[in-house]
Protein backbone atom coordinates (compact mmCIF):
# COMPACT_ATOMS: atom_id res chain seq x y z
CA UNK A 1 0.00 0.00 0.00
CA UNK A 2 1.28 3.47 -1.01
CA UNK A 3 1.32 6.04 1.94
CA UNK A 4 0.35 9.73 1.11
CA UNK A 5 2.65 12.23 2.35
CA UNK A 6 2.37 12.87 6.02
CA UNK A 7 0.96 16.36 5.82
CA UNK A 8 -1.29 18.45 7.31
CA UNK A 9 -1.73 16.16 10.18
CA UNK A 10 1.67 15.92 11.38
CA UNK A 11 1.61 19.88 11.63
CA UNK A 12 0.27 19.06 15.22
CA UNK A 13 3.56 18.20 16.28
CA UNK A 14 4.81 21.39 15.85
CA UNK A 15 1.96 23.24 17.42
CA UNK A 16 4.02 25.61 20.23
CA UNK A 17 2.86 26.40 23.94
CA UNK A 18 0.97 29.46 25.56
CA UNK A 19 -0.20 30.25 28.44
CA UNK A 20 -3.40 32.37 28.97
CA UNK A 21 -3.25 32.11 32.72
CA UNK A 22 -5.07 35.49 33.39
CA UNK A 23 -8.13 34.64 31.18
CA UNK A 24 -11.80 34.57 32.46
CA UNK A 25 -12.73 31.98 30.23
CA UNK A 26 -13.82 28.91 32.61
CA UNK A 27 -11.90 25.43 32.13
CA UNK A 28 -13.72 23.00 29.15
CA UNK A 29 -13.68 20.84 27.02
CA UNK A 30 -14.86 21.12 23.34
CA UNK A 31 -15.57 18.18 20.80
CA UNK A 32 -14.51 20.03 16.99
CA UNK A 33 -15.06 18.34 13.34
CA UNK A 34 -13.22 15.75 12.27
CA UNK A 35 -12.21 13.98 15.84
CA UNK A 36 -10.56 17.33 16.98
CA UNK A 37 -10.77 17.37 20.85
CA UNK A 38 -9.77 21.05 22.61
CA UNK A 39 -9.17 21.79 26.40
CA UNK A 40 -8.41 24.59 28.70
CA UNK A 41 -7.48 23.85 31.80
CA UNK A 42 -8.11 26.03 35.04
CA UNK A 43 -3.91 27.40 34.02
CA UNK A 44 -5.49 28.60 30.73
CA UNK A 45 -3.62 26.66 28.78
CA UNK A 46 -5.23 25.18 25.39
CA UNK A 47 -4.48 21.96 24.25
CA UNK A 48 -5.35 20.36 20.86
CA UNK A 49 -5.91 16.70 20.78
CA UNK A 50 -3.50 16.70 23.86
CA UNK A 51 -0.61 18.80 22.18
CA UNK A 52 -0.11 22.47 23.09
CA UNK A 53 -1.54 25.00 20.81
CA UNK A 54 -0.63 28.57 20.23
CA UNK A 55 -2.56 30.71 22.31
CA UNK A 56 -3.16 34.66 21.24
CA UNK A 57 -5.05 36.86 23.34
CA UNK A 58 -6.90 40.01 22.52
CA UNK A 59 -8.69 40.83 25.51
CA UNK A 60 -10.27 38.66 29.05
CA UNK A 61 -12.97 37.40 26.61
CA UNK A 62 -11.51 36.41 23.40
CA UNK A 63 -8.56 34.39 22.92
CA UNK A 64 -7.40 32.39 19.19
CA UNK A 65 -5.74 29.20 19.76
CA UNK A 66 -3.79 27.54 16.47
CA UNK A 67 -2.76 23.99 15.76
CA UNK A 68 -2.11 22.86 12.57
CA UNK A 69 -3.10 25.41 10.31
CA UNK A 70 -6.49 25.25 12.26
CA UNK A 71 -7.54 28.70 14.34
CA UNK A 72 -9.82 27.97 17.18
CA UNK A 73 -11.45 31.04 18.23
CA UNK A 74 -12.43 30.51 22.21
CA UNK A 75 -14.83 33.49 23.90
CA UNK A 76 -17.49 34.57 26.27
CA UNK A 77 -19.81 37.61 27.29
CA UNK A 78 -18.43 40.13 29.59
CA UNK A 79 -19.91 38.05 32.15
CA UNK A 80 -18.71 35.01 31.70
CA UNK A 81 -21.52 33.22 30.16
CA UNK A 82 -22.05 32.47 26.73
CA UNK A 83 -18.93 30.05 25.99
CA UNK A 84 -18.16 29.78 22.21
CA UNK A 85 -15.60 27.53 20.77
CA UNK A 86 -15.18 28.02 16.62
CA UNK A 87 -13.55 26.01 14.32
CA UNK A 88 -11.85 27.44 11.41
CA UNK A 89 -9.61 25.54 8.89
CA UNK A 90 -7.74 26.74 6.43
CA UNK A 91 -9.56 26.93 3.26
CA UNK A 92 -12.98 26.27 4.08
CA UNK A 93 -16.21 28.22 5.99
CA UNK A 94 -16.02 26.33 9.21
CA UNK A 95 -17.56 26.52 12.26
CA UNK A 96 -18.65 25.68 15.98
CA UNK A 97 -17.25 22.85 18.16
CA UNK A 98 -19.67 21.58 20.60
CA UNK A 99 -19.44 22.07 24.67
CA UNK A 100 -19.15 18.42 26.40
CA UNK A 101 -17.86 20.29 29.64
CA UNK A 102 -17.28 23.45 31.24
CA UNK A 103 -15.95 24.42 34.06
CA UNK A 104 -15.45 22.42 37.85
CA UNK A 105 -18.66 20.75 38.47
CA UNK A 106 -16.96 18.89 41.41
CA UNK A 107 -14.16 19.80 43.47
CA UNK A 108 -11.05 18.19 42.95
CA UNK A 109 -8.87 16.44 45.49
CA UNK A 110 -5.55 18.15 45.92
CA UNK A 111 -2.88 16.07 45.77
CA UNK A 112 -1.30 17.04 48.76
CA UNK A 113 -4.50 16.29 51.23
CA UNK A 114 -5.77 13.09 50.07
CA UNK A 115 -3.09 11.94 47.53
CA UNK A 116 0.65 11.52 46.01
CA UNK A 117 2.30 14.38 44.23
CA UNK A 118 3.17 11.86 41.64
CA UNK A 119 1.77 8.36 40.80
CA UNK A 120 3.37 5.82 38.38
CA UNK A 121 1.57 3.85 35.50
CA UNK A 122 1.16 0.33 35.38
CA UNK A 123 -1.23 -0.81 33.14
CA UNK A 124 -0.70 -3.53 30.36
CA UNK A 125 0.29 -1.52 27.03
CA UNK A 126 -1.04 2.04 27.13
CA UNK A 127 -3.09 3.65 29.67
CA UNK A 128 -6.12 6.00 27.90
CA UNK A 129 -5.98 9.31 29.26
CA UNK A 130 -8.81 11.30 28.49
CA UNK A 131 -10.31 14.69 27.99
CA UNK A 132 -12.79 14.28 31.33
CA UNK A 133 -13.50 11.97 34.44
CA UNK A 134 -15.16 9.54 31.88
CA UNK A 135 -14.73 6.23 30.31
CA UNK A 136 -16.83 7.80 27.14
CA UNK A 137 -14.49 11.15 27.41
CA UNK A 138 -12.59 11.29 24.48
CA UNK A 139 -9.31 9.68 24.23
CA UNK A 140 -6.23 12.62 23.74
CA UNK A 141 -3.27 10.74 24.85
CA UNK A 142 -1.95 7.14 25.84
CA UNK A 143 0.89 6.39 28.31
CA UNK A 144 3.56 3.77 28.44
CA UNK A 145 3.51 1.75 31.47
CA UNK A 146 5.85 2.94 33.99
CA UNK A 147 5.40 6.54 33.20
CA UNK A 148 5.87 8.79 36.25
CA UNK A 149 3.23 11.63 35.91
CA UNK A 150 2.04 14.59 38.40
CA UNK A 151 -1.41 14.24 40.24
CA UNK A 152 -3.30 16.86 39.58
CA UNK A 153 -6.27 15.81 41.56
CA UNK A 154 -8.92 13.33 41.89
CA UNK A 155 -12.69 12.95 41.91
CA UNK A 156 -15.38 10.21 42.16
CA UNK A 157 -17.20 9.89 38.75
CA UNK A 158 -19.17 6.90 37.16
CA UNK A 159 -17.96 5.07 40.53
CA UNK A 160 -14.90 5.10 40.42
CA UNK A 161 -11.97 7.38 40.85
CA UNK A 162 -10.51 9.73 38.12
CA UNK A 163 -7.16 11.54 38.62
CA UNK A 164 -6.38 14.64 36.50
CA UNK A 165 -2.41 13.77 35.88
CA UNK A 166 0.31 15.34 33.63
CA UNK A 167 3.71 14.21 31.98
CA UNK A 168 4.82 17.63 31.35
CA UNK A 169 3.58 17.23 27.58
CA UNK A 170 0.07 15.90 27.58
CA UNK A 171 -2.87 15.87 30.50
CA UNK A 172 -6.06 14.36 31.06
CA UNK A 173 -8.21 12.39 33.12
CA UNK A 174 -7.32 8.55 34.04
CA UNK A 175 -8.46 6.03 36.03
CA UNK A 176 -6.71 5.21 39.16
CA UNK A 177 -6.83 2.20 39.49
CA UNK A 178 -4.13 1.88 36.33
CA UNK A 179 -2.22 4.24 38.83
CA UNK A 180 0.00 3.86 41.73
CA UNK A 181 1.91 5.99 44.24
CA UNK A 182 5.61 7.48 42.93
CA UNK A 183 8.49 9.78 43.42
CA UNK A 184 9.13 12.62 41.22
CA UNK A 185 10.20 14.11 39.37
CA UNK A 186 8.11 13.21 36.09
CA UNK A 187 10.21 11.05 33.53
CA UNK A 188 10.03 9.58 30.01
CA UNK A 189 8.51 7.93 28.16
CA UNK A 190 6.11 10.64 27.50
CA UNK A 191 2.20 10.74 26.62
CA UNK A 192 1.60 9.99 23.03
CA UNK A 193 -1.68 12.62 21.75
CA UNK A 194 -4.46 10.43 19.81
CA UNK A 195 -4.87 12.17 16.48
CA UNK A 196 -7.14 10.89 13.78
CA UNK A 197 -6.47 11.60 10.02
CA UNK A 198 -8.09 10.22 6.80
CA UNK A 199 -6.35 6.84 7.27
CA UNK A 200 -7.29 5.91 10.75
CA UNK A 201 -5.95 6.98 14.07
CA UNK A 202 -2.60 6.86 15.41
CA UNK A 203 -0.30 7.93 18.42
CA UNK A 204 2.45 10.12 18.52
CA UNK A 205 5.90 9.36 20.46
CA UNK A 206 9.06 11.94 20.55
CA UNK A 207 12.29 9.51 20.67
CA UNK A 208 14.85 10.65 23.36
CA UNK A 209 18.07 8.71 22.90
CA UNK A 210 20.30 8.07 26.24
CA UNK A 211 22.77 10.35 26.92
CA UNK A 212 25.91 9.64 25.32
CA UNK A 213 24.09 7.17 22.78
CA UNK A 214 23.39 6.92 19.48
CA UNK A 215 20.43 4.61 19.14
CA UNK A 216 17.62 3.24 21.30
CA UNK A 217 15.03 0.61 22.05
CA UNK A 218 10.92 0.52 22.63
CA UNK A 219 8.94 -2.76 23.60
CA UNK A 220 5.68 -1.65 22.22
CA UNK A 221 1.96 -3.28 21.15
CA UNK A 222 -0.91 -2.26 18.70
CA UNK A 223 -4.35 -2.80 17.91
CA UNK A 224 -5.72 -3.61 15.44
CA UNK A 225 -5.71 -1.24 11.98
CA UNK A 226 -3.80 1.71 13.93
CA UNK A 227 -0.57 3.25 13.85
CA UNK A 228 2.17 4.75 15.67
CA UNK A 229 4.51 7.52 14.72
CA UNK A 230 8.09 7.58 16.38
CA UNK A 231 9.34 11.03 15.94
CA UNK A 232 13.77 11.63 15.93
CA UNK A 233 15.54 14.67 15.03
CA UNK A 234 17.89 14.39 12.84
CA UNK A 235 20.33 16.09 10.42
CA UNK A 236 20.74 16.27 6.57
CA UNK A 237 23.98 13.84 5.45
CA UNK A 238 23.16 11.34 9.10
CA UNK A 239 22.25 8.01 8.21
CA UNK A 240 19.33 6.43 10.03
CA UNK A 241 18.95 2.58 10.84
CA UNK A 242 15.55 1.18 12.03
CA UNK A 243 14.51 -2.44 12.69
CA UNK A 244 11.22 -3.33 13.48
CA UNK A 245 10.53 -6.86 15.07
CA UNK A 246 7.25 -8.00 15.56
CA UNK A 247 5.67 -10.62 17.26
CA UNK A 248 3.28 -11.58 14.29
CA UNK A 249 2.74 -11.50 10.63
CA UNK A 250 0.71 -7.87 9.54
CA UNK A 251 3.16 -5.36 10.96
CA UNK A 252 4.56 -2.72 8.70
CA UNK A 253 6.08 0.82 8.21
CA UNK A 254 6.48 4.01 6.74
CA UNK A 255 9.11 6.78 6.96
CA UNK A 256 8.73 10.35 6.56
CA UNK A 257 11.21 13.17 5.95
CA UNK A 258 10.48 16.47 7.74
CA UNK A 259 8.17 17.83 5.06
CA UNK A 260 5.77 15.29 5.07
CA UNK A 261 7.27 13.40 1.87
CA UNK A 262 7.96 10.02 2.03
CA UNK A 263 10.99 8.58 2.62
CA UNK A 264 10.50 4.92 2.48
CA UNK A 265 7.09 3.64 1.77
CA UNK A 266 5.40 0.92 3.34
CA UNK A 267 8.00 -2.05 4.05
CA UNK A 268 7.24 -5.36 5.78
CA UNK A 269 8.42 -5.96 9.34
CA UNK A 270 11.47 -8.33 7.88
CA UNK A 271 13.35 -5.55 6.22
CA UNK A 272 15.53 -3.01 8.27
CA UNK A 273 16.34 0.18 7.00
CA UNK A 274 19.45 1.94 6.64
CA UNK A 275 20.26 5.17 4.57
CA UNK A 276 21.67 8.77 4.27
CA UNK A 277 19.07 11.63 4.90
CA UNK A 278 18.89 14.46 2.84
CA UNK A 279 16.42 16.87 5.33
CA UNK A 280 16.83 18.53 8.51
CA UNK A 281 14.56 18.29 11.20
CA UNK A 282 11.87 15.81 12.53
CA UNK A 283 11.71 12.77 10.84
CA UNK A 284 8.80 10.13 11.57
CA UNK A 285 8.51 6.24 11.51
CA UNK A 286 5.23 5.09 11.37
CA UNK A 287 4.37 1.60 12.86
CA UNK A 288 1.00 0.00 11.23
CA UNK A 289 -0.78 -3.01 12.69
CA UNK A 290 -2.77 -4.24 9.12
CA UNK A 291 -3.17 -7.71 11.01
CA UNK A 292 -6.91 -8.92 12.43
CA UNK A 293 -5.49 -9.09 16.21
CA UNK A 294 -3.15 -7.29 18.91
CA UNK A 295 0.15 -7.09 18.18
CA UNK A 296 3.49 -6.86 20.07
CA UNK A 297 6.75 -5.53 18.74
CA UNK A 298 9.88 -3.99 19.23
CA UNK A 299 11.78 -1.05 17.64
CA UNK A 300 15.58 -0.08 17.43
CA UNK A 301 16.53 2.94 16.47
CA UNK A 302 20.17 4.12 15.33
CA UNK A 303 21.63 8.08 14.31
CA UNK A 304 24.62 8.25 13.11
Amino acid sequence: MKRTNLFPSFAFLAASLASAAYAEIPPFTAECPTGITVTWDPAGNVRVNGSPASVRMYNQHYFEATAGGITFPISTNDDGSGLLVGFNPPGSGGGYCTIVSQGNTQPDTTAGADGPDHFQVSVSGRLNVRSAPSASAVVVGKLPSGTIVENLGCRQAEGRTWCHISDGDASGWAASEFLTEASGPIRSPRATPVMTDDAGSFTVEQVRFPRGASGTEFTDSLDPGVSHRYVLGARNGQFLYFRLAANGPGMTYVIYNPDGSVLLDETNADQEYRGQLWQSGDHVVEVYNTANGRQSFNVIFGID
